[in-house]
Protein backbone atom coordinates (compact mmCIF):
# COMPACT_ATOMS: atom_id res chain seq x y z
CA UNK A 1 0.00 0.00 0.00
CA UNK A 2 2.50 2.44 0.99
CA UNK A 3 4.34 1.46 -2.58
CA UNK A 4 1.49 2.17 -4.36
CA UNK A 5 1.04 5.89 -2.67
CA UNK A 6 4.38 6.69 -3.45
CA UNK A 7 4.67 5.37 -6.99
CA UNK A 8 1.56 7.70 -7.23
CA UNK A 9 3.11 10.72 -6.15
CA UNK A 10 6.20 10.18 -7.91
CA UNK A 11 3.97 9.94 -11.29
CA UNK A 12 1.91 12.99 -10.14
CA UNK A 13 5.21 15.29 -9.21
CA UNK A 14 6.08 14.37 -12.80
CA UNK A 15 3.01 15.45 -14.85
CA UNK A 16 2.74 18.33 -11.97
CA UNK A 17 6.22 19.53 -13.54
CA UNK A 18 4.86 19.03 -17.00
CA UNK A 19 1.29 20.36 -16.87
CA UNK A 20 3.37 23.52 -15.10
CA UNK A 21 5.89 23.63 -18.17
CA UNK A 22 2.50 23.70 -20.66
CA UNK A 23 1.17 26.95 -18.73
CA UNK A 24 3.92 28.86 -18.93
CA UNK A 25 5.12 28.50 -22.59
CA UNK A 26 1.75 29.14 -22.99
CA UNK A 27 2.44 32.30 -21.25
CA UNK A 28 5.47 33.08 -23.09
CA UNK A 29 3.99 32.65 -26.35
CA UNK A 30 1.07 35.13 -25.10
CA UNK A 31 3.55 37.89 -24.06
CA UNK A 32 5.92 37.89 -27.19
CA UNK A 33 3.19 37.41 -29.84
CA UNK A 34 2.01 40.66 -28.08
CA UNK A 35 5.40 42.40 -27.63
CA UNK A 36 5.81 41.95 -31.59
CA UNK A 37 2.82 43.33 -32.83
CA UNK A 38 3.37 46.66 -30.38
CA UNK A 39 6.86 46.79 -31.74
CA UNK A 40 5.51 46.69 -35.28
CA UNK A 41 2.54 49.03 -35.08
CA UNK A 42 5.00 52.02 -33.20
CA UNK A 43 7.82 51.19 -35.49
CA UNK A 44 5.10 52.40 -38.08
CA UNK A 45 3.84 55.28 -36.29
CA UNK A 46 7.36 56.69 -36.06
CA UNK A 47 8.90 55.91 -39.40
CA UNK A 48 9.79 59.38 -40.96
CA UNK A 49 9.15 60.39 -44.68
CA UNK A 50 12.79 61.59 -44.64
CA UNK A 51 14.16 58.41 -44.42
CA UNK A 52 15.88 56.40 -47.00
CA UNK A 53 13.68 53.59 -47.22
CA UNK A 54 9.82 54.08 -47.15
CA UNK A 55 8.40 50.98 -45.09
CA UNK A 56 4.78 51.37 -47.26
CA UNK A 57 6.08 51.48 -50.96
CA UNK A 58 4.29 54.64 -51.29
CA UNK A 59 5.83 58.21 -52.53
CA UNK A 60 5.16 60.07 -49.31
CA UNK A 61 4.05 63.25 -51.41
CA UNK A 62 1.61 61.81 -53.67
CA UNK A 63 0.45 58.97 -52.08
CA UNK A 64 1.14 57.12 -54.97
CA UNK A 65 2.48 52.89 -54.71
CA UNK A 66 5.70 52.49 -56.53
CA UNK A 67 6.30 49.05 -57.54
CA UNK A 68 9.80 49.73 -59.25
CA UNK A 69 11.58 49.25 -55.86
CA UNK A 70 13.42 52.25 -56.21
CA UNK A 71 14.22 54.39 -52.78
CA UNK A 72 12.21 57.64 -53.66
CA UNK A 73 14.93 59.97 -51.72
CA UNK A 74 18.26 58.75 -53.07
CA UNK A 75 17.06 57.30 -56.62
CA UNK A 76 18.53 54.24 -55.81
CA UNK A 77 17.17 50.57 -55.98
CA UNK A 78 16.88 49.17 -52.70
CA UNK A 79 18.77 45.78 -53.66
CA UNK A 80 21.46 46.70 -55.46
CA UNK A 81 22.09 50.46 -54.33
CA UNK A 82 22.45 51.49 -58.14
CA UNK A 83 21.19 54.75 -59.45
CA UNK A 84 18.54 54.70 -61.51
CA UNK A 85 17.73 58.10 -61.89
CA UNK A 86 18.37 59.87 -65.14
CA UNK A 87 18.13 62.69 -63.96
CA UNK A 88 21.17 65.02 -65.04
CA UNK A 89 22.23 67.66 -61.53
CA UNK A 90 24.31 69.87 -63.73
CA UNK A 91 24.24 72.49 -65.81
CA UNK A 92 23.09 72.43 -69.47
CA UNK A 93 24.27 74.72 -71.72
CA UNK A 94 22.58 75.50 -75.22
CA UNK A 95 23.70 71.66 -77.00
CA UNK A 96 22.87 70.41 -73.49
CA UNK A 97 19.87 71.53 -73.51
CA UNK A 98 18.66 69.93 -76.40
CA UNK A 99 20.44 66.39 -76.03
CA UNK A 100 18.47 66.75 -72.63
CA UNK A 101 15.39 67.50 -74.18
CA UNK A 102 15.99 64.66 -77.03
CA UNK A 103 16.70 61.83 -74.60
CA UNK A 104 13.37 62.75 -72.65
CA UNK A 105 11.45 62.71 -75.97
CA UNK A 106 13.21 59.44 -76.93
CA UNK A 107 12.23 57.61 -73.83
CA UNK A 108 8.57 59.03 -73.79
CA UNK A 109 7.60 59.53 -77.95
CA UNK A 110 3.72 59.01 -77.31
CA UNK A 111 3.56 61.88 -74.93
CA UNK A 112 6.09 64.58 -75.84
CA UNK A 113 6.93 66.59 -78.89
CA UNK A 114 9.65 69.48 -79.41
CA UNK A 115 9.18 72.49 -81.23
CA UNK A 116 10.48 75.90 -81.63
CA UNK A 117 8.64 79.26 -81.68
CA UNK A 118 10.95 81.19 -82.98
CA UNK A 119 15.04 82.51 -82.79
CA UNK A 120 16.93 85.20 -81.16
CA UNK A 121 19.50 87.61 -82.22
CA UNK A 122 22.18 85.15 -81.85
CA UNK A 123 19.87 82.23 -83.87
CA UNK A 124 19.29 80.19 -81.15
CA UNK A 125 16.39 78.39 -81.44
CA UNK A 126 13.29 79.08 -78.86
CA UNK A 127 12.59 75.46 -77.93
CA UNK A 128 9.51 74.09 -76.30
CA UNK A 129 8.06 71.11 -75.29
CA UNK A 130 4.81 69.97 -75.23
CA UNK A 131 3.76 67.29 -73.18
CA UNK A 132 0.19 65.47 -73.21
CA UNK A 133 -1.27 62.25 -74.30
CA UNK A 134 -2.08 63.30 -77.60
CA UNK A 135 0.70 66.37 -78.31
CA UNK A 136 0.28 68.61 -81.09
CA UNK A 137 -3.41 67.64 -81.21
CA UNK A 138 -6.30 70.56 -79.99
CA UNK A 139 -9.15 68.31 -77.76
CA UNK A 140 -12.29 70.69 -76.77
CA UNK A 141 -11.68 71.48 -73.52
CA UNK A 142 -8.18 70.69 -72.75
CA UNK A 143 -6.79 73.60 -70.95
CA UNK A 144 -3.06 74.56 -72.15
CA UNK A 145 -0.89 75.13 -69.53
CA UNK A 146 2.98 76.76 -69.79
CA UNK A 147 5.64 77.16 -67.59
CA UNK A 148 8.99 79.07 -69.09
CA UNK A 149 12.03 79.59 -67.49
CA UNK A 150 15.70 81.47 -68.18
CA UNK A 151 13.92 84.57 -68.76
CA UNK A 152 16.68 86.31 -67.42
CA UNK A 153 20.03 84.49 -68.79
CA UNK A 154 22.26 84.43 -65.48
CA UNK A 155 18.96 83.11 -63.83
CA UNK A 156 19.44 80.01 -64.40
CA UNK A 157 17.52 77.44 -61.79
CA UNK A 158 14.13 77.43 -63.43
CA UNK A 159 16.20 75.88 -66.74
CA UNK A 160 17.51 73.52 -64.90
CA UNK A 161 14.02 72.28 -62.49
CA UNK A 162 11.97 72.38 -65.81
CA UNK A 163 14.38 69.95 -67.62
CA UNK A 164 14.57 67.84 -64.20
CA UNK A 165 10.53 67.93 -64.19
CA UNK A 166 10.33 67.15 -67.93
CA UNK A 167 12.57 63.78 -67.19
CA UNK A 168 10.44 62.98 -63.99
CA UNK A 169 6.80 63.53 -65.33
CA UNK A 170 8.07 61.37 -68.49
CA UNK A 171 9.47 58.67 -66.30
CA UNK A 172 6.55 58.62 -63.72
CA UNK A 173 4.11 58.59 -66.81
CA UNK A 174 5.94 55.16 -68.03
CA UNK A 175 5.86 53.65 -64.81
CA UNK A 176 1.97 54.30 -64.24
CA UNK A 177 2.00 56.76 -61.39
CA UNK A 178 -1.63 58.11 -61.31
CA UNK A 179 -1.15 61.30 -60.09
CA UNK A 180 1.42 62.26 -63.24
CA UNK A 181 -1.08 60.50 -65.56
CA UNK A 182 -3.90 62.22 -64.82
CA UNK A 183 -1.95 65.33 -65.05
CA UNK A 184 -0.82 64.62 -69.00
CA UNK A 185 -3.59 63.11 -69.71
CA UNK A 186 -6.07 65.93 -69.35
CA UNK A 187 -3.82 68.88 -70.15
CA UNK A 188 -1.29 70.07 -73.10
CA UNK A 189 1.63 70.84 -70.90
CA UNK A 190 4.27 73.33 -72.84
CA UNK A 191 7.69 73.80 -71.39
CA UNK A 192 10.09 76.43 -72.32
CA UNK A 193 13.28 75.60 -70.02
CA UNK A 194 14.96 78.99 -71.60
CA UNK A 195 13.46 81.86 -73.41
CA UNK A 196 17.20 84.04 -73.35
CA UNK A 197 20.15 81.03 -73.98
CA UNK A 198 21.76 83.93 -75.32
CA UNK A 199 22.69 86.05 -72.10
CA UNK A 200 23.00 82.32 -70.45
CA UNK A 201 25.94 81.27 -72.59
CA UNK A 202 27.95 84.25 -70.91
CA UNK A 203 26.72 83.97 -67.10
CA UNK A 204 28.95 82.41 -64.99
CA UNK A 205 28.43 79.58 -62.79
CA UNK A 206 28.15 80.76 -59.08
CA UNK A 207 27.27 84.39 -60.09
CA UNK A 208 24.47 85.01 -57.11
CA UNK A 209 24.18 88.90 -57.87
CA UNK A 210 25.40 90.18 -60.66
CA UNK A 211 23.25 91.44 -63.57
CA UNK A 212 26.22 88.81 -66.34
CA UNK A 213 24.10 87.52 -68.61
CA UNK A 214 20.95 89.27 -68.10
CA UNK A 215 19.60 90.56 -70.81
CA UNK A 216 19.37 89.18 -74.00
CA UNK A 217 22.02 89.15 -77.22
CA UNK A 218 21.16 92.80 -77.59
CA UNK A 219 21.78 93.78 -74.37
CA UNK A 220 17.72 94.37 -73.68
CA UNK A 221 16.01 93.20 -70.31
CA UNK A 222 13.22 90.82 -71.75
CA UNK A 223 11.49 91.55 -68.97
CA UNK A 224 11.14 94.79 -69.70
CA UNK A 225 9.98 94.46 -73.52
CA UNK A 226 6.65 93.78 -73.42
CA UNK A 227 3.15 96.60 -74.32
CA UNK A 228 2.22 97.78 -70.33
CA UNK A 229 -0.96 99.22 -69.71
CA UNK A 230 0.22 102.09 -67.83
CA UNK A 231 4.10 102.96 -70.04
CA UNK A 232 3.33 103.41 -73.43
CA UNK A 233 6.87 102.63 -75.34
CA UNK A 234 7.73 99.86 -73.36
CA UNK A 235 8.16 97.85 -76.21
CA UNK A 236 9.37 100.10 -79.06
CA UNK A 237 12.85 98.15 -79.52
CA UNK A 238 10.97 94.83 -79.12
CA UNK A 239 12.90 92.05 -79.62
CA UNK A 240 12.59 89.43 -81.37
CA UNK A 241 12.03 86.73 -78.45
CA UNK A 242 9.58 89.15 -77.49
CA UNK A 243 7.77 88.84 -80.40
CA UNK A 244 7.89 85.39 -80.83
CA UNK A 245 6.08 85.02 -77.22
CA UNK A 246 3.32 87.42 -78.45
CA UNK A 247 3.17 84.80 -81.76
CA UNK A 248 3.18 82.33 -79.13
CA UNK A 249 0.35 83.76 -77.17
CA UNK A 250 -2.15 84.25 -79.96
CA UNK A 251 -1.26 80.06 -81.46
CA UNK A 252 -2.41 78.20 -78.22
CA UNK A 253 -4.98 79.48 -75.51
CA UNK A 254 -2.86 78.93 -72.57
CA UNK A 255 -4.91 79.37 -69.09
CA UNK A 256 -2.10 79.50 -66.30
CA UNK A 257 1.11 80.09 -66.53
CA UNK A 258 4.41 80.74 -64.71
CA UNK A 259 7.61 82.53 -65.45
CA UNK A 260 10.43 81.00 -63.32
CA UNK A 261 13.28 84.08 -61.93
CA UNK A 262 15.83 84.03 -59.11
CA UNK A 263 17.60 86.75 -57.08
CA UNK A 264 14.91 85.66 -54.30
CA UNK A 265 12.51 83.18 -52.89
CA UNK A 266 8.98 84.40 -53.44
CA UNK A 267 5.91 84.06 -55.62
CA UNK A 268 4.72 87.55 -57.01
CA UNK A 269 1.69 88.36 -59.12
CA UNK A 270 0.14 91.58 -61.02
CA UNK A 271 -0.13 94.23 -61.33
CA UNK A 272 3.70 94.57 -61.55
CA UNK A 273 3.14 98.27 -61.80
CA UNK A 274 0.66 101.47 -61.37
CA UNK A 275 0.21 104.80 -63.05
CA UNK A 276 2.11 106.43 -59.86
CA UNK A 277 4.62 103.81 -60.71
CA UNK A 278 5.34 103.80 -56.97
CA UNK A 279 5.96 100.77 -54.81
CA UNK A 280 2.13 100.22 -53.38
CA UNK A 281 -0.25 97.20 -54.17
CA UNK A 282 -1.84 97.77 -57.56
CA UNK A 283 -4.91 94.91 -57.11
CA UNK A 284 -5.88 93.18 -60.19
CA UNK A 285 -9.88 92.53 -60.85
CA UNK A 286 -8.66 88.93 -59.90
CA UNK A 287 -6.56 89.64 -57.01
CA UNK A 288 -8.37 86.47 -55.01
CA UNK A 289 -7.10 84.33 -57.66
CA UNK A 290 -4.01 85.33 -58.12
CA UNK A 291 -3.29 85.65 -54.61
CA UNK A 292 -4.50 81.71 -54.13
CA UNK A 293 -2.31 80.63 -56.93
CA UNK A 294 0.51 82.29 -55.79
CA UNK A 295 0.11 80.27 -51.95
CA UNK A 296 -0.61 76.87 -54.28
CA UNK A 297 3.17 77.55 -54.92
CA UNK A 298 4.76 79.07 -51.82
CA UNK A 299 2.87 76.68 -49.34
CA UNK A 300 3.88 73.23 -51.38
CA UNK A 301 7.28 74.79 -51.07
CA UNK A 302 9.45 73.88 -47.54
CA UNK A 303 10.80 77.40 -46.62
CA UNK A 304 9.15 79.69 -49.18
CA UNK A 305 5.83 80.14 -47.59
CA UNK A 306 7.54 80.98 -44.17
CA UNK A 307 8.32 84.63 -45.94
CA UNK A 308 11.98 84.67 -44.63
CA UNK A 309 14.79 84.14 -46.73
CA UNK A 310 18.64 84.68 -46.54
CA UNK A 311 18.35 87.31 -48.80
CA UNK A 312 17.55 89.56 -46.29
CA UNK A 313 13.66 89.74 -47.98
CA UNK A 314 10.56 89.39 -46.11
CA UNK A 315 7.21 88.30 -47.35
CA UNK A 316 3.86 87.36 -45.69
CA UNK A 317 3.00 83.51 -46.77
CA UNK A 318 5.89 84.05 -48.85
CA UNK A 319 3.61 85.86 -51.67
CA UNK A 320 3.90 89.15 -53.08
CA UNK A 321 2.08 91.83 -55.20
CA UNK A 322 4.54 92.62 -57.57
CA UNK A 323 3.83 96.36 -57.98
CA UNK A 324 4.21 96.85 -53.83
CA UNK A 325 7.46 95.15 -53.95
CA UNK A 326 9.11 97.14 -56.85
CA UNK A 327 7.52 98.56 -60.11
CA UNK A 328 8.23 96.95 -63.66
CA UNK A 329 7.07 98.16 -66.45
CA UNK A 330 6.78 96.24 -69.86
CA UNK A 331 6.73 92.76 -67.94
CA UNK A 332 5.41 89.51 -69.14
CA UNK A 333 2.90 88.53 -66.48
CA UNK A 334 0.99 91.60 -66.61
CA UNK A 335 0.91 91.06 -70.71
CA UNK A 336 -0.11 87.68 -70.38
CA UNK A 337 -3.02 88.42 -68.25
CA UNK A 338 -4.45 92.05 -69.94
CA UNK A 339 -3.64 90.72 -73.62
CA UNK A 340 -3.82 86.98 -73.86
CA UNK A 341 -6.59 85.97 -71.02
CA UNK A 342 -3.82 84.01 -69.57
CA UNK A 343 -3.14 83.83 -65.54
CA UNK A 344 0.47 83.98 -65.06
CA UNK A 345 2.44 84.60 -61.69
CA UNK A 346 6.16 85.28 -61.42
CA UNK A 347 7.82 82.72 -59.23
CA UNK A 348 11.74 83.84 -57.89
CA UNK A 349 13.33 80.15 -56.70
CA UNK A 350 16.25 81.03 -54.70
CA UNK A 351 18.41 83.65 -53.36
CA UNK A 352 21.43 82.97 -55.85
CA UNK A 353 20.79 83.81 -59.44
CA UNK A 354 23.21 81.05 -60.67
CA UNK A 355 24.00 78.31 -57.99
CA UNK A 356 26.21 75.69 -57.89
CA UNK A 357 25.66 72.48 -59.76
CA UNK A 358 26.04 70.44 -56.42
CA UNK A 359 23.11 72.69 -54.91
CA UNK A 360 20.55 71.36 -58.21
CA UNK A 361 19.36 68.50 -56.53
CA UNK A 362 18.48 69.65 -53.52
CA UNK A 363 16.41 72.61 -55.35
CA UNK A 364 14.32 69.60 -57.36
CA UNK A 365 13.26 68.34 -53.73
CA UNK A 366 12.26 71.49 -52.36
CA UNK A 367 10.71 72.91 -55.88
CA UNK A 368 9.01 69.60 -57.24
CA UNK A 369 5.83 69.51 -55.26
CA UNK A 370 5.30 73.32 -55.63
CA UNK A 371 5.48 72.53 -59.74
CA UNK A 372 3.12 69.79 -59.79
CA UNK A 373 0.65 71.27 -57.50
CA UNK A 374 0.82 74.49 -59.20
CA UNK A 375 -0.31 72.72 -62.76
CA UNK A 376 -3.17 71.34 -61.24
CA UNK A 377 -4.89 74.53 -60.62
CA UNK A 378 -5.43 74.74 -64.06
CA UNK A 379 -8.14 72.48 -63.62
CA UNK A 380 -10.43 74.70 -61.42
CA UNK A 381 -13.45 77.32 -62.25
CA UNK A 382 -15.44 77.45 -65.37
CA UNK A 383 -15.13 76.46 -68.44
CA UNK A 384 -16.78 75.90 -71.55
CA UNK A 385 -18.15 76.36 -75.51
CA UNK A 386 -19.74 79.24 -76.94
CA UNK A 387 -21.51 78.15 -79.72
CA UNK A 388 -24.33 78.08 -82.31
CA UNK A 389 -27.17 75.34 -82.65
CA UNK A 390 -25.50 72.91 -85.19
CA UNK A 391 -21.93 72.87 -82.75
CA UNK A 392 -19.27 74.79 -84.64
CA UNK A 393 -18.27 77.24 -82.06
CA UNK A 394 -18.12 81.01 -81.62
CA UNK A 395 -14.49 83.18 -81.42
CA UNK A 396 -13.64 86.47 -79.54
CA UNK A 397 -16.87 86.00 -77.72
CA UNK A 398 -16.84 88.37 -74.49
CA UNK A 399 -17.31 86.79 -71.12
CA UNK A 400 -17.13 88.37 -67.64
CA UNK A 401 -17.83 86.86 -64.46
CA UNK A 402 -18.65 89.33 -61.44
CA UNK A 403 -17.20 92.54 -63.23
CA UNK A 404 -13.52 90.96 -63.74
CA UNK A 405 -11.53 91.35 -66.33
CA UNK A 406 -13.54 90.13 -69.32
CA UNK A 407 -12.08 86.83 -70.68
CA UNK A 408 -12.96 85.97 -74.71
CA UNK A 409 -13.07 82.78 -76.40
CA UNK A 410 -10.50 81.42 -78.65
CA UNK A 411 -11.04 79.83 -81.82
CA UNK A 412 -12.79 77.15 -81.54
CA UNK A 413 -15.49 79.03 -79.25
CA UNK A 414 -13.90 77.70 -75.84
CA UNK A 415 -13.52 79.90 -72.57
CA UNK A 416 -11.32 78.95 -69.13
CA UNK A 417 -12.24 80.97 -66.11
CA UNK A 418 -10.31 80.16 -63.40
CA UNK A 419 -12.74 80.78 -60.54
CA UNK A 420 -12.68 80.41 -56.73
CA UNK A 421 -15.61 78.39 -55.23
CA UNK A 422 -18.85 79.55 -54.69
CA UNK A 423 -21.49 81.15 -56.30
CA UNK A 424 -20.77 84.04 -59.63
CA UNK A 425 -22.24 86.07 -62.14
CA UNK A 426 -21.89 85.56 -65.43
CA UNK A 427 -22.04 87.99 -68.26
CA UNK A 428 -21.77 87.09 -71.92
CA UNK A 429 -22.36 89.64 -75.09
CA UNK A 430 -22.25 88.48 -78.64
CA UNK A 431 -23.34 91.19 -81.13
CA UNK A 432 -26.29 92.67 -79.92
CA UNK A 433 -27.23 89.34 -77.69
CA UNK A 434 -26.39 89.66 -73.90
CA UNK A 435 -27.19 87.19 -71.38
CA UNK A 436 -26.89 87.16 -67.23
CA UNK A 437 -26.94 84.27 -65.59
CA UNK A 438 -25.88 82.72 -62.26
CA UNK A 439 -23.14 79.37 -61.54
CA UNK A 440 -21.44 77.55 -59.03
CA UNK A 441 -18.42 76.97 -58.41
CA UNK A 442 -17.57 73.76 -56.54
CA UNK A 443 -15.31 73.09 -53.95
CA UNK A 444 -13.43 70.28 -55.81
CA UNK A 445 -13.68 70.64 -59.87
CA UNK A 446 -14.70 72.49 -62.53
CA UNK A 447 -18.03 73.46 -63.96
CA UNK A 448 -18.69 73.31 -67.31
CA UNK A 449 -20.94 75.75 -68.70
CA UNK A 450 -21.46 75.94 -72.72
CA UNK A 451 -23.40 78.81 -74.44
CA UNK A 452 -25.57 78.42 -77.72
CA UNK A 453 -26.45 81.36 -79.46
CA UNK A 454 -29.67 80.84 -81.85
CA UNK A 455 -31.16 83.62 -83.58
CA UNK A 456 -31.84 86.65 -80.80
CA UNK A 457 -31.18 84.76 -78.32
CA UNK A 458 -28.57 83.33 -76.02
CA UNK A 459 -29.45 80.19 -73.76
CA UNK A 460 -26.99 78.72 -71.14
CA UNK A 461 -26.94 75.06 -69.79
CA UNK A 462 -24.02 73.97 -67.04
CA UNK A 463 -23.19 70.77 -65.33
CA UNK A 464 -20.70 69.53 -62.68
CA UNK A 465 -17.57 68.35 -63.74
CA UNK A 466 -14.78 66.64 -62.29
CA UNK A 467 -11.82 64.98 -64.17
CA UNK A 468 -9.34 62.33 -62.82
CA UNK A 469 -7.05 65.05 -62.11
CA UNK A 470 -9.36 66.97 -60.07
CA UNK A 471 -10.14 63.95 -57.69
CA UNK A 472 -6.72 63.32 -57.68
CA UNK A 473 -6.58 67.62 -55.89
CA UNK A 474 -8.71 66.02 -53.19
CA UNK A 475 -5.67 63.98 -51.91
CA UNK A 476 -3.50 66.86 -53.07
CA UNK A 477 -0.97 68.18 -50.26
CA UNK A 478 -3.02 71.92 -50.99
CA UNK A 479 -6.34 71.39 -51.13
CA UNK A 480 -8.70 73.41 -53.21
CA UNK A 481 -9.94 75.74 -50.73
CA UNK A 482 -8.99 79.25 -48.76
CA UNK A 483 -5.60 78.79 -47.61
CA UNK A 484 -5.81 81.04 -44.18
CA UNK A 485 -2.84 82.77 -43.40
CA UNK A 486 -0.14 81.81 -41.20
CA UNK A 487 0.32 83.56 -38.37
CA UNK A 488 3.90 85.10 -38.64
CA UNK A 489 5.28 83.57 -35.02
CA UNK A 490 4.10 80.10 -35.75
CA UNK A 491 5.48 80.63 -39.80
CA UNK A 492 8.90 81.21 -38.04
CA UNK A 493 8.94 78.60 -35.43
CA UNK A 494 7.55 75.61 -37.78
CA UNK A 495 9.71 73.83 -39.63
CA UNK A 496 7.95 71.37 -41.21
CA UNK A 497 5.87 71.60 -44.60
CA UNK A 498 1.91 70.70 -44.89
CA UNK A 499 2.91 67.25 -46.03
CA UNK A 500 4.93 66.83 -42.39
CA UNK A 501 1.70 67.79 -40.74
CA UNK A 502 -0.33 65.75 -42.55
CA UNK A 503 2.33 62.49 -41.66
CA UNK A 504 2.36 63.81 -37.88
CA UNK A 505 -1.49 63.42 -37.87
CA UNK A 506 -0.72 59.45 -39.03
CA UNK A 507 1.44 59.18 -36.69
CA UNK A 508 -0.94 60.00 -33.68
CA UNK A 509 -3.34 57.49 -35.41
CA UNK A 510 -0.72 54.76 -34.86
CA UNK A 511 0.51 55.13 -31.51
CA UNK A 512 -3.60 55.32 -30.73
CA UNK A 513 -3.77 51.70 -31.96
CA UNK A 514 -0.11 51.28 -30.76
CA UNK A 515 -1.90 51.91 -27.09
CA UNK A 516 -5.03 50.17 -27.80
CA UNK A 517 -3.03 46.64 -28.34
CA UNK A 518 -0.93 47.77 -25.21
CA UNK A 519 -3.84 47.61 -22.70
CA UNK A 520 -5.44 44.52 -24.83
CA UNK A 521 -2.35 42.76 -24.11
CA UNK A 522 -1.88 43.26 -19.89
CA UNK A 523 -5.43 42.53 -20.00
CA UNK A 524 -4.77 39.04 -21.58
CA UNK A 525 -1.46 38.70 -20.02
CA UNK A 526 -3.58 39.71 -15.85
CA UNK A 527 -6.10 36.86 -17.00
CA UNK A 528 -3.32 34.24 -18.06
CA UNK A 529 -1.06 35.11 -14.69
CA UNK A 530 -4.04 34.20 -12.80
CA UNK A 531 -4.91 31.13 -14.51
CA UNK A 532 -1.35 30.33 -14.11
CA UNK A 533 -1.52 31.08 -10.43
CA UNK A 534 -4.03 29.36 -9.21
CA UNK A 535 -2.76 26.18 -11.54
CA UNK A 536 0.74 26.44 -9.59
CA UNK A 537 -1.13 26.47 -6.24
CA UNK A 538 -3.23 23.70 -6.85
CA UNK A 539 -0.17 21.72 -8.01
CA UNK A 540 2.05 22.67 -4.85
CA UNK A 541 -0.75 21.20 -2.86
CA UNK A 542 -1.18 18.21 -5.22
CA UNK A 543 2.99 17.83 -3.84
CA UNK A 544 2.46 18.28 0.00
CA UNK A 545 -0.26 14.96 -1.09
CA UNK A 546 -3.52 15.98 0.72
CA UNK A 547 -5.16 17.18 -2.87
CA UNK A 548 -5.19 13.62 -4.74
CA UNK A 549 -8.82 14.55 -5.57
CA UNK A 550 -8.11 17.49 -7.40
CA UNK A 551 -6.84 14.56 -10.45
CA UNK A 552 -8.47 11.92 -11.94
CA UNK A 553 -7.02 8.87 -10.95
CA UNK A 554 -7.47 6.96 -13.95
CA UNK A 555 -4.59 9.23 -15.31
CA UNK A 556 -2.34 7.26 -13.37
CA UNK A 557 -3.80 3.66 -13.61
CA UNK A 558 -1.77 3.02 -17.00
CA UNK A 559 1.31 4.08 -14.95
CA UNK A 560 1.00 1.86 -12.30
CA UNK A 561 3.15 -0.90 -11.59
Amino acid sequence: MISKNLNKTKILKKYSVSLLDRYLQMWKIITCNLLFLFITVYSTSTDDSSSTIYRTGKDKSTGTVYSTGKDKSTGKDKSTGKDNSTMEFFHHNYEAMYKYLQTIHSKCPDITRIYSIGKTNENRELYVMEMSDNPGEHELLEPNFKYIGNMHGNEVLGRELLLYLLDYMCDEYNKGNKEITNLVDNTRIHIMPSMNPDGYEIAREGDCTSVLGRANGKYVDLNRNFPDQYVPGSDLNEQPETKDIIAWLTQFQFVLSANLHGGSLVANYPFDDNKAMVEVYSKSADDDVFVKLAKTYSFNHPEMYKGESTCGDKFKDGITNGAKWYCVSGGMQDYNYLRANTMEITVELDCCKYPDHSLLEKFWKEHKTSLLEYMKMVHIGVKGVVKYPNGTGIPNVKINFDKRYPFQTGPYGEYFRLLLPGEHKVYIEYGKNKLRTDVKVPKHGTTIMNFIVDGDTITSSYARHMNEVELAEKKSVFSNTDIESKDTNTASSDTNSAATKKRHTGRSDNLAAAAVIVTIGCIVCVLAGIVLYRKVKELRAVDKGYSYDKIETEKFISEEP
